[in-house]
């Protein structure tokens, strides 16, 4: 599991199943809280973004298709593939596979 969390978050909720020597409670508690706890950031903002740079691309292709050269419409055509593919990897959560 490749994901991001909040480990200053995880820090605080540990406390509670630590004993004051530092001992834990209870290791499949951690392993619970290591699970479920959430992601350090929203994968459907980051989506979100990105699906607004396709868009602004989308309109440069437009423009370049009517007005422009072949290379700068290329160029916009490659930008969203790229961007198309960030969001893929953003949506499996960052692992290969």
């Amino acid at each position: 599991m490749g994901r991001l969390i909040d480990a200053d978050a995880l820090k605080k909720d540990l406390k509670s199943v630590t004993l004051s020597n530092g001992t834990l409670v209870n290791t499949n508690a951690v392993l619970y809280l290591l699970e479920e706890y959430p992601t350090a950031y929203n994968p459907d903002k980051v989506v979100e973004q990105l699906e607004k740079k396709i868009q602004t691309h989308t309109r440069c292709i437009e423009y370049e298709n009517k007005n422009g050269t072949i290379t700068e419409e290329f160029q916009q055509r490659k930008a969203v593939e790229v961007l198309k593919d960030a969001i893929e990897i953003v949506k499996g959560g960052g692992i290969d596979g």
